[in-house]
């Protein structure tokens, strides 16, 4: 008596169409999205010109900590810059005590501090002559200068800043904020408002450490620059340890989704990449859980998540791709296994 087939389990010449058109779109997408994250600099050797700063910095929700723990602290801007206080008139003696200590003041102290460390390690690197030590040196102070320039030009404004950030507290405290829509609309403008103002503030301490990092780099000659070994000792010592964990973090993403990218593209390890491709969408996602007011729209990762999902569940692969032949191979192995029985 012949089996009869479920035919709820079998692809349709459609389907099987449809399957190879969502993994070679999904693939195209994932492998144009990894060539943008590599460039090609004047001397013709490729690297990553992407950085996962931006989008490891937002992150919202309860694994916040993890991914702003990835990123560079912005020397730790969040405890020393964002601190709340009140705007009001003060006393004689409050009034000395201010002039002597700006509202950024705390910050910027880390940021000379880490620069500091930053240049004399430049300085200290082997095979340096003592008047490119004095470069490093140099390079520093005029870094060091710009820098307590621009503060003070901000210090109006950041001093405002955190008046801000004590009425969001004061706000947040109100029992009526919990609950009330109005109140909770009205405390996640407020509060991206007052993160868009600190974060262009570090943007522009982290040009200025840029400017110091490159004039750090132009202190080797020519013939400093042939050797692999000073070269690798310069880059060491200006890369802090944020900025390593952003470098192999930075190195993963564009791996990934390149490889995804060509996996897809080939149907070569089509479930593997696919699974590969969903939990690093997954991750993204997660950045930015849909429960939050504040959180980005992510409508657009979770549709192709989706999608994902499917060539996990069917490994589309095995039409029009590489996946094919580990396929059959396979299914020869079974039925000559099962005509031997």
């Amino acid at each position: 008596m012949r089996a009869v087939t479920d035919s709820r389990r079998q692809l349709g010449g459609f389907a099987i169409l449809a399957l190879v058109l969502l993994r070679l779109t999904v693939g195209w997408h994932f492998f144009s999205e990894g060539l943008d994250k590599i460039d090609r600099d004047p001397a013709g050797e490729y690297r990553i010109s992407f950085s996962a700063a931006g989008f490891l910095s937002q992150a919202q929700g309860p694994l916040a900590g993890l991914f702003h723990s990835l990123a560079p602290d912005g020397h730790d801007w969040q405890t020393l810059l964002a601190v709340p206080h009140q705007n009001r008139p003060l006393t004689v003696e409050e009034e000395r005590a201010a002039a002597k200590h700006a509202p950024y003041q705390d910050w910027a102290d880390r940021i000379v501090a880490d620069w500091q460390a930053i240049a004399d390690a430049a300085a200290a690197v082997p095979g340096l002559t003592e008047d490119q030590a004095h470069q490093a040196k140099a390079a520093f102070e005029i870094r060091q200068q710009e820098l307590k320039d621009y503060l003070a030009g901000e210090e109006a404004a950041i001093a405002e800043y955190q008046h801000e950030l004590w009425r969001l507290g004061q706000w947040r405290a109100k029992p009526e904020a919990e609950g009330a829509p109005f109140q909770e609309e009205r405390i996640a403008k407020k509060a991206a408002e007052t993160s868009a103002a600190a974060k262009a503030w570090v943007a522009q301490v982290e040009e200025l450490e840029q400017s110091l990092l490159a004039d750090l780099r132009e202190i080797l000659t020519p013939e400093q620059r042939a050797v692999s070994a000073t070269v690798a000792a310069m880059d060491g010592a200006i890369t802090g340890p944020g900025q390593a964990r952003l470098n192999w973090v930075n190195l993963a993403a564009t791996v990934l989704t390149l490889g995804v990218g060509i996996c897809l593209l080939l149907g070569l390890f089509t479930r593997l990449a696919s699974l590969a491709g969903a939990l690093f969408l997954l991750s993204v996602i997660a950045t930015q859980p849909p429960w939050l007011a504040t959180a980005e729209p992510t409508i657009c990762q979770t549709v192709e998540l989706a999608g994902l999902l499917v060539l996990v569940g069917t490994g589309a692969g095995r039409w029009l791709g590489l996946d094919y032949f580990a396929w059959a191979l396979f299914h020869r192995h079974d039925n000559e296994v099962s005509r031997t029985r």
